[in-house]
């Protein structure tokens, strides 16, 4: 079976953006006399969809604001700080996506982002050059774990999910790949290295591990069959 694509997650796998999200919750907590901790928010938050995020928050410092409400704030913040200053991109992301795009592998990003996150960042280092669709989380229902994201993925590019494969950073995104059917490469980070990611067929130590394992594992399997 050939791999014809790669589905890159966006926020902790492409762009160093765990941070800066944790840093722009702070900003809202502030408003209501709380704050986040870092450890917390490794432990508890990472990888978690906006949503389920801010419920949780809700609850954990009894905030008298909606759910609506307090994603709205979320999401404008972050657009209007990734625009004035872009999260800084992960270790060696240009030179893998530059590699796949050299070995004939489509690609697009699947994230549970908006489109104005994913768009302030992409825009800032013309990443969109490389992908030819991206999945966020205003194109879909229900965020990762559900599979939904990745589903529409394939379908946007007329693939099987044998023909691919997703590159994810936390166990959520593991989760809805693995939902998908997909195999799945997790490359944790420092935020995310605790979770689980026993659904994934790899763990890799960054994202020139990922490719190296995805080349022998994929490209130079098929060329030996």
């Amino acid at each position: 079976m050939a791999l014809k694509a790669i589905l890159f997650d966006f926020d902790g796998t492409l762009a160093n953006t765990e941070e800066a999200h944790w840093r722009v919750w702070n900003k809202l907590l502030g408003r209501y006399d709380s704050a986040l901790g870092a450890d917390d928010f490794a432990a508890n938050y990472t990888g978690l969809p906006v949503y389920a995020t801010v419920e949780k928050l809700i609850g954990q410092f009894q905030l008298p604001v909606g759910v609506e409400e307090l994603v709205q704030q979320k999401v404008n913040a972050t657009i209007d700080v990734f625009g004035k200053e872009p999260p800084a991109l992960m270790p060696h992301v240009i030179e893998a996506l530059e590699w796949a795009e050299a070995a004939g592998l489509r690609m697009s990003i699947v994230t549970g982002s908006s489109r104005g996150e994913l768009d302030a960042v992409c825009n800032a280092y013309d990443l969109y050059r490389f992908f030819e669709h991206s999945v966020t989380r205003n194109d879909v229902t229900h965020s990762k774990p559900d599979p939904e994201c990745y589903l529409k993925a394939l379908a946007l590019m007329e693939l099987e999910a044998y023909e691919a494969v997703a590159v994810e950073d936390t166990s959520f995104g593991v989760l809805a790949a693995d939902a998908a059917q997909l195999e799945v490469v997790a490359v944790p980070h420092e935020q995310s290295r605790g979770q689980d990611f026993g659904a994934a067929s790899h763990e890799a130590n960054g994202l020139l591990d990922a490719i190296g394992w995805i080349k022998t594992h994929w490209l130079e399997s098929d060329s030996n069959a």
